[in-house]
Order: C-alpha cells, then structure tokens, then sequence
C-alpha cells in the first residue's frame, strides 16, 4: 500500500465522500488514490473555491470538509477558505501537496514552507514525514478539527510520502480510529449563579452564537427562551440556531442597517457561543448599558476570557449548560419575562415596518422584490446561500421570522465571494434539496468561471443575481460619508450571457413579476441557472 492509498482510506474511515480540488503539483498520486477508492474529485477552477467549498460543508454539517491543492502559491490562494473557516470557527482540512522531502529547503519547484503559513490560523498543521505514522497524523487532525471550539487543520503531504510502499503491518499508530468529541457539562453551582442573575433580571437578552450551531443547541435554546420568555438574537453572518419560527427570536444583531433597540436596553446579556465583537458593540457603553450583567457560555475556555470582563463565565457545552439553565430555572420556578417579551417583539416588528417602507419601488426592481419572490418559493428543505453586502442586509433585515442552519452565509469575517463555492458544496453533499444563492453582482465575479465547473460536473443551482452595478454597501457609505461612491462602482455586465457561455442556463428578469416564476423554473433545471436581475436602491433604512 502507497503512503496516498492508506492516507485516501483513512479519510474514508472517517466518512469522507468527496474532496473539492484544483490539480497541479504534488497532487498526482493522491488524485489516484481517490480514484482507486471511490472518493469524488470536485474540481474548481481556483484554489479559493476549493478551500471555500470545504469550509462551506464544515458551516453546512459540522463534519470535517476536506480540499486537496497544488503547492507553492496555490497554498496560499486556499489559505483563503482556511482563514474563513478561522473565523467562523468551520471543521475542515487543506491538504496540500508538495516536492520530495528530501530536497525540501533546497530551492525544489515551489520550495515553500507551507505549514508556517497555515499554524497562525490553524488548529493543527504538520507535514506527512513519515509515511508510516499517516493514520496518528489524519487522527491528530480530524480531532483537532472537531474537538472544543471547531476549526481548520492542515496537511502537507510531500510527493514520495505519497508514493512510499508501506507495510501495514509495521504501522506505528492505529487505523482507522473514530474520534468521539467529549461534551462538557457546567457546574452545577455555576447554573445556581446563572439562575440567580436571570431570576433578577428585568430584560434580558439571549445572543445566540455559532457556538450554539455548532454545539447542536437549537432545541435546548427554543426551550429555554420559551419557558422564560427571553428574547433572542443572532449576530449576522453567525451560524444558524434557530431552525424554525419562534415568537422569542428578534432577528440579526450587528447588521450595517441597524436593528431594534434591544441591546443597549437589556440588564442582562446571556451571550452563548457568541464573540465579543463589532456586532455586538464590543459589550461596551453606549452599545450597552453600564450597569448590564454578562454570562458567557463557550465550550472553548480561552475564549471565555476574550473582550470584555464579564460577571459570570461557564465553560461548558452550550447545549448542556442551556439545559441545566432550563431545569434550574424550572425548579425556582421562575416567573417568565412576559413584559419584556411583548416590548422587544413591538420592537422588532416597528423596525421592521420601517425597513419595508425605505424601500423606494418605482419602475424598475428593487432588492426587497428579490427577497419577497424568494420567501415566495423556497421551502423548508431549500438551503440558501447568501452572498453579498446590500442584498445580504435586505434578506436578513426581512427574513427575520428564523434562522435556520441552512442558510449559510459568509460567517463571522464578513468575505464575499464565497458562495458559488457554498452553492457547490450544497448541491455535492444534498443532491435532493432545492439550493439558491442570492448574490451580489460583485460577489460573484470573485469565482464566477465556476459556474462552468459546476455545469460540467452535474451541480446544478439557482444564482439569484442582484445587479445594481456598484460594490453597493461600499458605495452607499460613501455617497453617506462623502457625498460620492468613490472607487465602488461597477461596470454592466450581461450575466445571464456569460453562464450561457460557461454551459449553464443563464436568464435576465427585468420585472418584478417574473422573478418567482423564473425560480420555480430554473429549480428544475439540470445545470447552473443565472437569473440576472438589474436592480436600484441602497441598503435598507437608507
């Protein structure tokens, strides 16, 4: 057995079906490996697709996604994906290739350290050595990928350790072995204080991370926000953890065009695998108030200490720790913040009254047609990608009902660009379910010749292209700031042309109208589909 022939059955031992790719150098015999093994091959036109779609299964699953690159600067080009994955806090492994391991550091073609590269934002990164040790190494970053808060790893897997014979009976590390992530349940004495602050608590507020996706929470929030009467809120851009309408959840927190005032008002904040970040005003006066009280939950404990000092810290599951919440809650019981509720909801539903009417509809499409044509057709089993900033703020400022794990978007960093890669990775591992990406028009011009390798490979999609001709959240804080969008405009483009010339179906909607019906019709289609829709106005409240 070859060193890329026991390191392609490891990685089947752990479930994985395909890996998302770009060839080049050092990939060779990894790429025969797959073959000979049944593991899909998901070949892209640019390394950034396919770290971005590895990274997009690992948001869409919490499995482990896995890409496979050439070395030298098609390493760096993935790193993009990696970094992305960083932020969000996504499971996946960047395998690269790279020349012989006796000639590295010698100047051989594309001489690179690549794992230097790859630590500052990894979990765990190494390079394959030793042939023989394959399976410790694959399990030493499996386990770093999905242990505590998850993350990228990665894999640098020189050419004749990939063509080293090995026998499998003088292996120095076990085949094969699963890692089983070990949850960490809270104190109890910790929940006894948690239940005391809520107890006192007149307002509060619960912010729903994506730590709480990650840890497979959703029903442990639902209940506990229900039994309490606890408003909810996601930061944007955060992973989904609320799969289905609850009269508790307000919406997104941190979007540019704003949002009820809920967390400046709030005595108490429960933040639960969430960041202390932009989103949330650093948890800083005048975001929030001065005398607020701040819990914590975070399965990670270096992350419970980040930002701001904070009253109460519980290093746990956020799962568990909201089910001990609710039963300790249950036993003083607890009266419920029935008040608060009503008020934040009058909130919520005011802002977003006034969201729907800057909406300036003339002739022409606007964003928030978009958005209504879609809540107009999709449906629980579509997974939506959303990729882009004006048209990113209107479905998030007006879907606000939920906000469910399938809608994947940029995560925590705030990139576009990635979701062509996201729509690929949707249509690869759910080839069943309807997938849509709503997309800026600059958003998908970052990988837009992927729509041929999609085309080519059997994915079909529906892209939902909003084209107003501009980087328009760039430009609309530019016509705000200075009176003019400066170095934010874009050029036309006939979109709907350019997928007909990639081998997909591509179709220009200049009428409101005529959007829904476009989409039942391209979810049926057997290749990509392009609806080019030309739109006017900014963000919302703008």
């Amino acid at each position: 057995m070859t060193g890329a022939e026991l390191f392609v059955s490891e990685l089947k031992a752990r479930g994985v079906e395909w890996i998302s790719t770009l060839c080049g150098h050092g990939l060779g015999p990894l790429y025969a490996a797959c073959q000979e093994a049944g593991v899909r091959l998901v070949d892209t036109r640019n390394e950034q697709t396919a770290a971005y779609t590895a990274e997009c299964w690992g948001r869409l699953t919490r499995q482990v996604g896995v890409c496979a690159v050439s070395s030298g600067v098609a390493h760096a080009n993935a790193m993009t994906g990696v970094v992305n994955a960083y932020f969000d806090g996504a499971p996946m492994l960047l395998i690269t290739g790279a020349g012989a391991l006796r000639t590295a550091g010698m100047g051989h073609f594309q001489d690179l350290d690549q794992v230097a590269l790859a630590q500052p934002v990894c979990k765990y990164a190494r390079v394959i050595d030793v042939p023989e040790r394959i399976p410790q190494f694959v399990h030493e970053a499996f386990a770093a990928a999905v242990s505590g808060r998850p993350g990228p790893v990665h894999l640098t897997f020189p050419v004749d350790a990939q063509e080293a014979v090995i026998d499998v009976s003088k292996l120095v590390a076990r085949r094969g072995t699963l890692f089983v992530q070990g949850r960490k349940v809270a104190d109890e004495g910790v929940m006894v204080q948690a239940a005391d602050l809520l107890g006192k608590s007149q307002r509060p507020l619960l912010i729903a991370g994506t730590g709480a996706y990650y840890a497979g929470a959703e029903q442990a929030l639902a209940d506990l926000v229900a039994s309490q009467a606890v408003p909810v809120a996601v930061p944007i851009w955060d992973r989904g953890a609320v799969p289905k309408p609850i009269p508790q959840f307000m919406g997104v927190l941190g979007a540019a065009s704003g949002g009820p005032r809920l967390l400046a008002d709030a005595d108490l904040l429960l933040m639960v695998g969430a960041a202390f970040d932009y989103r949330v005003g650093y948890l800083l006066p005048p975001s929030v108030s001065a005398q607020v009280k701040i819990i914590r939950v975070d399965v990670d404990p270096a992350r419970l200490h980040t930002g701001a000092a904070v009253d109460l810290t519980i290093e746990a599951d956020p799962c568990f720790a909201l089910e001990q919440l609710k039963r300790e809650c249950a036993r003083r019981n607890l009266a419920p913040h029935t008040d608060w509720l009503a008020e934040a909801q009058k909130r919520r539903d005011e802002f977003k009254a006034k969201i729907l009417a800057s909406a300036e509809r003339g002739n022409a499409v606007h964003a928030l047609d978009i958005v209504e044509a879609l809540q107009a057709t999709i449906t629980e089993d579509t997974i939506m990608v959303v990729d882009g900033g004006n048209i990113g703020q209107w479905f998030h400022q007006t879907c606000c009902d939920r906000y469910p794990s399938r809608y994947l978007t940029c995560g925590a960093s705030g990139v576009v660009g990635f979701g062509v890669a996201g729509a690929m990775a949707a249509r690869v591992g759910f080839p069943e379910r309807p997938v849509i990406l709503l997309s800026g028009d600059g958003s998908l011009t970052f990988t837009i010749a992927e729509i041929e390798c999609a085309a080519r490979q059997g994915l079909p999609f529906v892209v939902i292209l909003a084209d107003d001709e501009a980087w328009g959240i760039t430009a609309t804080a530019h016509v705000k700031q200075f009176g003019r969008a400066i170095a934010s405009t874009l050029g036309p483009i006939r979109f709907d042309l350019v997928a007909q010339g990639f081998g997909a179906r591509g179709v220009r909607v200049p009428r409101a109208a005529e959007i829904a019906p476009a989409i039942r019709e391209a979810l049926s289609a057997d290749r990509p589909t392009v609806i080019h829709i030309p739109i006017v106005g900014g963000m919302p409240g703008e």
